[in-house]
């Protein structure tokens, strides 16, 4: 993917795009970089970079909250660390802070380095607490002067009020942005908002209209930086609000703050901060209603998680059976556990396994038996699998260290051995592709021999150029990825289990890793890969997640297909089935629902749709001024279809085409 450089100019939250059609991946911001000092540890590097951003940081007091996030003033990474990503802190440990408690609890250490650490963050942190508070007393306003009488206490004590919850969150969460720590969801709001809210309605202080405008408020909030926010696309923050699930005591979340956010999120159609749901066999028909009204308006939220085949598989992983009940994501789909995981579930590149299977066609000389050949690839996968994993050296981070109970216990930094767990994460890319070539190798070169091996050399040098005749037969294929034919469903899971095994050989800085078979990278690694056995042209996108190459494939085949593999072990580092809404089932929404329920009793991990119209799509990029609030789904997010480079326009069109008929 070609890189293209993005200007910026202030205006409404602090930052405006100018260009549309453009990718992240380097940005120029005429802002006020916190330079690191190399003559510094890392820790006193970044307490002194935090304390410069909030003495620096614009902070707007006109808005309905105060969110102290300034894109212009930004921490920076010191030169070889990795950036620390992807975290879901417990909120409702945030709520409950109380930072007098707080410092003697952390007086008390023994480490003198982690004590100075933590007690010059909280210093930092108050003095901006004090500057903001300053400025508010400094104003008039009724709305003001309640934010100020928030502030004055917001380090000190639990919210009064649902109002006051939703400021602490809001505050807390641009502090961890401001910290150059990307990708932060909000997790569980309904479950942590709810007692504030009943609350507020017992006392007569709000009524359920009124609490549906204050989340509205806060999504708005979170939304306003989003160009500064994503990391590669536009729309790629990693913010998310989780739904539902089990809570401590195994009684299921599903209330009215539950319902209220999949209402607004059907009506204002956020494509950023995005909704995942946790479903088990206890989900209402209410809230599966509701869901499946927000999924059809194509904003691409929720999300769903089967939590019962997800949380069953965590433990038997290694997490433990007490803290299973907090299980999010770390930003798409990966699971974790909210407030106890360091989990880094994307740090290294995917694993591309046709990369593998090609080098495998390409110098296999051995016996004329499908086995043998399988076997070669599988060694060829297993050397690559070993050379893609690697220990990481990755950033500190104080700030979290302060939420994060079992930091403060161990008296250690959240990223170096303070957080419970550290399982790390790595994702394969192009599995459907491989699957789909090797059932072609299987039957036209080994059982068929209506292709040798050299002819399929020959075509996938060339490109298929001259060999058109090769390419379709290939495309479209005795069988298929997602089909829930028995020899397919078998390889899947044979090839699942063995980059599992291979994946158990190694650990990521001393810990167990686990692996997903989504990955985001279907567009930016396919763009190095050359023609591969299942059709596909160099440099063509490979297939999203648990996704068919085959308009002969429904979505109801492939949710049957998905709860068919094995996603035990470690293979729990997300499993997303990514397909297209058929029409049939927009003007049928029972349908849709009942479809979704049967597929997460029957096991599938997890599910993302789409609503996408092929000639709307064409339309849409010829004529981007009459689409502005078109938004589709991408990978783990959402975005408006008019802010994605040419290449994921023309990815999405194509899928729309292919499913078009199913």
């Amino acid at each position: 993917m070609k890189s293209v450089l993005i200007k910026y100019k202030k205006g409404f939250g602090r930052i405006k795009r100018i260009n549309h059609n453009a990718s992240l991946n380097k940005v120029l911001i005429k802002g006020h970089p916190i330079f690191t000092d190399p003559s510094k540890d890392i820790y006193e590097d970044y307490i002194c970079q935090m304390k410069k951003c909030f003495k620096k940081a614009h902070v707007d007091i006109t808005s309905y909250y105060i969110y102290p996030y300034d894109s212009w003033t930004n921490r920076q990474l010191p030169d070889g660390l990795k950036l620390i990503c992807s975290i879901t802190v417990d909120f409702e440990i945030v709520l409950k802070s109380n930072f007098k408690e707080l410092q003697e609890k952390i007086k008390c250490c023994k480490n003198k380095k982690f004590r100075t650490t933590e007690l010059d963050m909280i210093e930092a942190i108050t003095s901006f607490t004090k500057r903001i508070t300053k400025k508010l007393k400094n104003n008039s306003g009724e709305r003001t002067q309640k934010l100020h009488s928030y502030f004055e206490h917001m380090l000190f004590s639990n919210p009064l009020s649902m109002d006051e919850a939703i400021q602490k969150i809001l505050f807390f969460d641009a502090l961890f942005w401001q910290a150059y720590h990307w990708h932060i969801g909000l997790g569980r709001l309904d479950k942590i908002l709810y007692k504030y809210y009943t609350h507020d309605i017992d006392r007569g202080v709000i009524d359920r209209n009124k609490a549906k405008q204050m989340i509205y408020e806060m999504c708005k909030m979170l939304s306003r930086d989003m160009v500064a926010k994503s990391k590669t696309l536009l729309g790629d923050t990693g913010q998310y609000i989780l739904l539902g699930g089990i809570n401590e005591t195994g009684n299921i979340i599903q209330n009215e703050l539950t319902e209220i956010f999949l209402e607004i999120f059907t009506e204002y159609k956020f494509p950023d901060p995005k909704l995942i749901l946790r479903v088990n066999e206890h989900t209402s028909d209410k809230i599966w209603e509701k869901t499946v009204k927000c999924l059809i308006t194509g904003n691409g939220s929720p999300l769903i998680m089967n939590e019962s085949l997800i949380i069953d598989n965590m433990v038997r992983f290694g997490y433990s059976q007490s803290d299973i009940s907090q299980v999010g994501t770390s930003a798409c789909w990966e699971p974790l556990i909210i407030g106890k995981s360091f989990d880094q579930n994307n740090p290294l590149p995917s694993i591309i396994s046709m990369n593998s299977l090609n080098k495998t066609i390409f110098e296999y000389i051995g016996e004329n038996k499908f086995n043998d050949f399988l076997y070669a690839y599988k060694k060829n996968l297993a050397d690559d699998i070993h050379n893609y994993i690697c220990d990481i050296n990755f950033d500190c981070s104080p700030l979290f260290t302060l939420f994060f109970n079992d930091c403060i216990e161990k008296e250690k930094d959240f990223a170096h051995g303070g957080a419970r767990y550290n399982y790390h994460g790595t994702q394969v890319v192009s599995f459907p592709n491989t699957i789909n070539a090797l059932l072609n190798i299987k039957y036209y070169v080994f059982e068929k021999q209506i292709l040798s091996l050299q002819q399929c050399r020959t075509a996938l040098q060339n490109n298929f150029e001259g060999f058109e005749d090769i390419r379709i037969l290939m495309a479209q294929g005795a069988l298929k990825y997602g089909s829930t034919n028995t020899e397919v469903v078998n390889l899947t899971n044979d090839l699942m289990s063995f980059i599992g095994d291979e994946i158990k050989k190694n650990t990521i800085n001393g810990n167990p890793i686990k692996i997903g078979f989504s990955s985001p990278n279907y567009i930016m690694s396919s763009t190095n890969t050359c023609a591969s056995l299942d059709g596909r042209k160099a440099g063509d996108p490979f297939a999203v997640h648990i996704s068919p190459l085959s308009s002969e494939i429904d979505i109801a085949e492939i949710m049957d297909f998905a709860t068919k593999l094995n996603y035990e072990d470690n293979r729990i580092n997300g499993n997303v089935v990514d397909f297209t809404i058929p029409a049939s089932y927009i003007q049928s929404p029972t349908k849709l629902e009942n479809l979704i329920k049967n597929a997460c009793n029957r096991g599938i991990f997890e599910l993302q749709l789409n609503v996408l119209n092929y000639k709307q799509l064409v339309d849409a990029k010829l004529h981007p001024e009459k689409y502005p609030n078109l938004i589709v789904r991408v990978w783990g997010f959402s975005a408006y279809f008019n802010d994605l480079p040419n290449e994921y326009k023309d990815n999405l069109i194509e899928r729309a085409k292919l499913y078009e008929w199913s």
